[in-house]
């Protein structure tokens, strides 16, 4: 339970209350995402202590909890809070998906019209999907849907089971090269038809050859400004392909920060840090590492 600034958080069990506050130690928690990415993290453990309230007081602290519930002002903090938590909590979803997946192109798809109904570009790329696993069945994806300025929708995708060649037979049956992004922009026309498609192919500029991690962080930024601006309760992201859901590891807990995060560095195996931040309050540290990528293979048909 929470309280108006300046209160505690509080837990309330079988009528006792119990104050949270930042305890010493560090929990360390580790996430083998597969197609070797490794999340680290240690966050500050809260220690909960009871608080010595009589029945009269603790009723008086809930009167007032319930007083602040119509307040304008916290209500809309509240809002905002919630708001926060969702987003974060999407962003993990879209980065450890990214990650599972082992996606390695960024493909941005687009409407020569205005596009401005996000169930009709929704229901697109449901179709586009379909279409795009009759030619290349790996094909697996994470993706965000961006609104423009004018109001028209973009579709940013982290993909995965993509070659840079797919060899096709001619009206002959010769195989002949090609590339890959030709078919898949012939896709998504079929699909737009006479509103116009178009691909953006992000691997394609000399210094975007991409990873998960860097393509789960391109696609956050997207996330979080849909639940800015995005339509109430309506989904941010989607995807496709069997990815398991990694369970944390729990290495307990350290006395220190720096006995923490050197835990943390002990775990590295053959895996490069891709990002790290340490809170300025030294409460709370994370750390995403990969292995280098695999070469990508060529298809046919």
């Amino acid at each position: 339970m929470t309280s108006k600034k300046g209160l505690p958080v509080l837990r309330i069990i079988d009528g006792i209350a119990y104050r949270g506050q930042p305890g010493q130690q560090l929990r360390v928690t580790a996430h083998d995402l597969g197609n070797g990415h490794l999340e680290l993290s240690a966050v500050r453990v809260t220690e909960w202590k009871e608080l010595e309230l009589d029945a009269f007081a603790l009723q008086d602290y809930l009167d007032m909890l319930r007083e602040n519930e119509a307040d304008p002002e916290l209500q809309a903090e509240r809002q905002a809070r919630r708001v926060k938590i969702a987003a974060n909590r999407a962003k993990t979803k879209v980065r450890r998906l990214c990650k599972a997946l082992g996606v390695t192109t960024l493909l941005t798809l687009t409407y020569r019209a205005n596009e401005t109904d996000l169930h009709q570009v929704k229901k697109d790329l449901k179709e586009f999907n379909r279409r795009m696993l009759r030619v290349m069945p790996e094909f697996r994806f994470v993706a965000g849907f961006e609104r423009q300025e004018r109001g028209a929708y973009h579709v940013h995708m982290g993909t995965a089971g993509i070659p840079t060649v797919f060899l096709q037979k001619n009206a002959a049956g010769v195989p002949t090269r090609v590339k890959s992004f030709d078919v898949i922009r012939a896709v998504w026309r079929s699909v737009t038809k006479e509103r116009g498609g178009n691909i953006d192919v992000s691997r394609r500029k000399r210094h975007s050859t991409s990873t998960p991690a860097s393509i789960a962080k391109y696609l956050a930024k997207y996330i979080t400004k849909e639940f800015e601006d995005g339509e109430k309760h309506s989904n941010r992201y989607t995807s496709y392909g069997a990815a398991s859901a990694a369970k944390g590891l729990d290495f307990g807990k350290f006395n220190t920060a720096r006995e923490a995060v050197e835990f943390c560095y002990s775990l590295l195996s053959g895996h490069v840090v891709f990002d790290q931040h340490f809170s300025r309050w030294g409460d709370w540290f994370f750390m995403h590492c990969e292995k280098p990528l695999a070469p990508s293979s060529s298809a046919s048909t």
